[in-house]
């Protein structure tokens, strides 16, 4: 059905017309001879009359009309509308004006919105915009470019770098993605291996190999290698120090580097294909818990945007890696060892062959009746690992973790997941004795409690 807009002024000329109407193209009452030819030479149906007077209108849409759109001065508002309701009192109302106050029986738009829904997003992609092209100018010249990851990606690292390298146009020879370190976690394994994305091993020696130098999802300080120069970060993590590089693009409100990288693909136009799509979803989907754990409108707008782009089969299979009857054996150790005091979940899983279990275990202690926090902890090369993870409406995990056991090595994170790497020794006499697990556990406990802001003490108690 064709639409009216009913406009005293050209309001509407400027504003409403751009908008896409389905169907017939709108029919516009005017108060004004000199707008309606205007209108007319443009090639819509204009008819020009006193749009306050309910006859004019009875008459003029008797033969058929859809819904009614009022654009007017602040000081006919009111008898316009009130004239459209004596005049199709059945008729669909919209209702444009300065402010967002109601009008009965009619569905008000401020044309703020218009600001808030179209102009500020797509000055957000301008400015967007003008960041990727410094970024792609930067790099145009270099032959061989470094992207760095962290020494155990994730997906989100994962994702972002393979997006860099679609943004920069490059090849795997001229932009390897790299890490001082190897995947361990099944599902990053599945991950590269159901969507054939190569990750090297390098060492520190290798970097005089390269031209440039990029970092995403990780921050120079977050590894123990020391770089005379880095031209690129883009990471979402918080900054623990100040991050010295050409161009640094690091955004902690962010649940994903996953999401500022579809941000600078989609401002520069770049079409994502369905491998890229499928990556960064994982990305966006495994740091946010699905949207569930820190995400924020930006994520749910990529999210959105990828969904329809990715394949989901291939998704599924990476989100259900196969566990070794070894992992398996771990988890049911951990399971055994589980303690709860005050909200926590806390399990210490020994001695385990790889890293990635940790993490994982930590995801699933949250899961437990009454918890707030799951702390779960592994030895690996000598070296404590603790995963921390809470519910997202308690203190900072990032926070908590640091005071915990930021004096004893690497510690730090966000408000729902944080991690603490330090040497075994660390946690006292005998801590190094494989039979010592429950010693390390009941320490683990005793600094976190602390740090949280429990007792000194942690209650003695069996297994949950």
């Amino acid at each position: 059905m064709r639409p009216v807009l009913i406009c005293p002024d050209d309001l509407l000329e400027h504003v409403v017309t751009a908008a896409a109407f389905p169907g017939e193209r709108p029919l516009y009452l005017v108060s004004r001879a000199s707008l309606r030819a205007r209108l007319a030479r443009r090639g819509d149906r204009a008819v020009a009359g006193k749009v306050t007077d309910a006859t004019f209108l009875r008459d003029t849409l008797k033969g058929g009309r859809g819904p009614v759109v009022v654009a007017a001065p602040a000081g006919q508002l009111a008898r316009v509308t009130a004239a459209v309701k004596e005049a199709v009192p059945d008729a669909p109302l919209l209702v444009l004006r300065d402010d967002d106050r109601p009008v009965s029986n009619a569905t008000v738009v401020p044309l703020s919105a218009f600001g808030e829904r179209i102009v500020q997003p797509a000055l957000e992609r301008a400015t967007q915009r003008a960041r990727a092209e410094r970024l792609r100018a930067h790099f145009y010249d270099a032959e061989r470019v470094l992207i760095l990851m962290q020494d155990d990606p994730d997906p989100d690292a994962i994702a972002s770098a393979l997006a860099l390298k679609t943004l920069l146009g490059r090849t795997r020879a001229s932009a390897p993605m790299c890490t001082f370190g190897t995947i361990t976690r099944p599902e990053n394994v599945a991950m590269c291996k159901i969507l054939e994305i190569e990750v090297e091993a390098i060492d520190a020696a290798a970097l005089d190999q390269f031209d440039r130098v990029a970092m995403v999802d990780v921050q120079p300080s977050f590894l123990e290698e020391r770089f005379e120069r880095v031209d690129l970060v883009i990471d979402h993590h918080p900054m623990e120090q100040p991050i010295d590089a050409r161009i640094k693009d690091v955004r902690p409100s962010y649940g994903a580097t996953s999401t500022i990288m579809v941000e600078y693909l989609r401002a520069a136009d770049v079409k994502i294909g369905q491998r890229l799509a499928t990556a960064l979803l994982y990305g966006i989907k495994s740091d946010t818990l699905g949207l569930e754990r820190g995400g924020t409108k930006a994520d749910l707008e990529a999210f959105t945007y990828l969904y329809l782009l990715a394949n989901h089969n291939a998704l599924r299979r990476i989100e259900r890696p196969e566990l070794s009857p070894e992992a398996l054996d771990v988890l049911a150790r951990g399971l055994a060892q589980r303690r709860v005091v005050q909200g926590v979940f806390f399990s210490h899983l020994g001695r385990v062959a790889t890293v990635d279990l940790i993490p994982q275990f930590a995801d699933f202690g949250l899961q437990a009746e009454g918890v707030q926090w799951s702390v779960v902890s592994g030895v690996v090369d000598n070296e404590v690992h603790v995963s921390v993870r809470n519910v997202g409406y308690v203190r900072s995990a990032g926070d908590v973790t640091r005071a915990a056991f930021g004096e004893l090595g690497m510690a730090g994170g966000h408000r729902t997941m944080a991690k603490a790497v330090f040497p075994l020794r660390q946690l006292g006499r005998g801590a190094g004795d494989p039979a010592a697990s429950g010693a390390c556990q009941e320490r683990i406990i005793e600094r976190f409690v602390r740090a949280l802001g429990g007792n000194a003490r942690a209650p003695e108690g069996s297994p949950s």
